[in-house]
């Protein structure tokens, strides 16, 4: 598929008169992508099924990582210094070279269960497919120049199967009566900091913990995500023995040239059936009643107001959307503007992140109000997550209906906002019926249903 001794050859080509501190990148067409996840410790995916656009990104010939308040500044630096410094030789593809990126919600320098708190990187060998034509790009540090081609080789063919058959057995939901309760005693507590004046809203968050009888095979997962949610972006970043994935709705940034664009997406209805037990007497809220609408328009506010500083100009829509997914309906409002010159996709990111899709409103107060009452997001969850080219371009998601694998273990993530007027059991059942997408992708990855496993 690939002729190894003419890559070298090419790399010998862009390598003289690099400079030390230079990326180099070689991008060649392929017939087809080759099926398999990558095998390395170190990988990530990204997928937007209805747009045909897949990348699989494995190794790092770049990588920073960083925390703290002034984490997006960094990551703009270095992104900054990235594109002053990378010498790609794009085969006449006309394709940008591209890195990946991702962050916590909150700026803390705590571990995310294996994952930094932010990070940019440039994978060693990345794979994309769109509109039918496969590619690959291979980068490397101009130091580490020579032995590269063979080290691209290595994790070029050394793959485990994408798509799958579903593994044999099946997973358990452990009990946390606890951790339940606590979920509607914070619900109550944000009720009270609302009615005080100290918040307009909160974001409230669940993790829900299941087991497998073998260790979880991402690759299944990911394809019933793609094959169930084909409006979303599919993605799922590794670090060693853990993979984090999901399958979002919600954009948080695209950058196209001068264009940007976020999603508003807040207020959320669901079939009664996807309610858990304990909560199945809470039926859905209609999508359009008050506190939907009013939740809604808190965060449409928010993002445009975040944006407005650093458009030429912004649009939002007069009236929201309704988004129709397998397992849930949401009210969306598809902001869009022009950034100004000199704007780059992570000046964006700083004003944008968190949202109050996701943080709360006003942001400081609700940030505070979280770290106060013990909030704490496991990997990514409710960060961000997604790539950036050379040229400037970027796509962005939420890290929103996703869940961390580790070997057997599972841990799923959801959450809701609390407005006036909220229910706590309401809320929690919300979260229930937002594991659905990935319960029912992990069932697919099983042959045995969930149960709950006896107290």
């Amino acid at each position: 598929m690939i002729a190894w001794d003419r890559l070298d050859r090419r790399l010998g080509l862009l390598t003289c008169g690099a400079r030390p501190g230079d990326l180099l990148s070689l991008t060649l067409s392929l017939p087809a992508l080759p099926g398999g996840l990558p095998a390395s410790d170190e990988w990530f995916y990204w997928q937007r099924p209805d747009t045909g656009l897949t990348l699989i990104g494995m190794g790092a010939a770049f990588r920073i990582e960083t925390s703290g308040s002034g984490r997006f500044g960094a990551l703009a630096a270095g992104m900054a210094g990235l594109r002053a410094a990378w010498r790609h030789d794009d085969g006449g593809s006309g394709l940008p070279a591209r890195a990946f990126s991702g962050f916590a919600f909150a700026p803390e320098n705590l571990p995310r269960q294996g994952f930094p708190n932010a990070c940019l990187s440039v994978p060693a060998v990345l794979l994309r497919e769109e509109d039918g034509q496969a590619w690959v790009t291979f980068s490397c540090a101009a130091t580490d120049a020579e032995g590269a081609p063979a080290r691209w080789r290595r994790l070029f063919e050394g793959q485990t199967a994408r798509h799958g058959a579903p593994m044999a057995g099946g997973f358990v939901r452990l009990p946390a009566p606890l951790p339940d309760l606590a979920f509607l005693a914070r619900g109550r507590a944000a009720l009270s900091a609302i009615e005080r004046g100290e918040a307009r809203k909160l974001v409230l968050t669940r993790s829900v913990r299941f087991r497998s009888d073998r260790d979880v095979a991402p690759g299944p997962v990911l394809a019933a995500l793609a094959a169930r949610n084909p409006s979303c972006a599919v993605w799922a970043v590794a670090q060693g023995d853990r993979v984090f994935l999901g399958a979002s709705p919600e954009r948080l940034l695209a950058v196209n040239g001068p264009t940007i664009g976020a999603d508003a997406i807040a207020g959320t209805t669901w079939l009664a059936a996807l309610a858990d037990s304990s909560s199945s007497s809470h039926l859905p809220r209609a999508l359009t009643d008050d506190k939907n609408r009013r939740e809604h328009d808190l965060v449409a506010e928010s993002v445009a107001e975040s944006l407005a500083p650093l458009c030429e100009e912004i649009h939002v829509p007069d009236a929201p959307e309704i988004v129709r997914l397998r397992d849930l309906q949401h009210l969306r409002r598809r902001i869009a503007g022009r950034r100004k010159s000199g704007i780059e996709a992570f000046d964006l990111l700083a004003r944008l992140h968190p949202t109050p899709a996701v943080g709360g409103t006003p942001t400081a107060g609700a940030l505070d109000w979280l770290a106060a009452h013990g909030d704490r997001r496991g990997a990514w969850y409710t960060g961000g997550i997604g790539w950036l080219a050379d040229d400037g371009d970027a796509d962005f998601a939420i890290a929103l209906r996703c869940g961390l694998l580790s070997g057997r273990n599972v841990t799923l993530f959801a959450g809701a906002g609390f407005v006036a007027g909220s229910d706590p059991r309401q809320e929690m059942a919300e979260t229930e019926a937002k594991l659905a997408p990935m319960l029912s992708a992990l069932r697919s990855g099983c042959d045995a249903p969930a149960q709950a496993e006896a107290a």
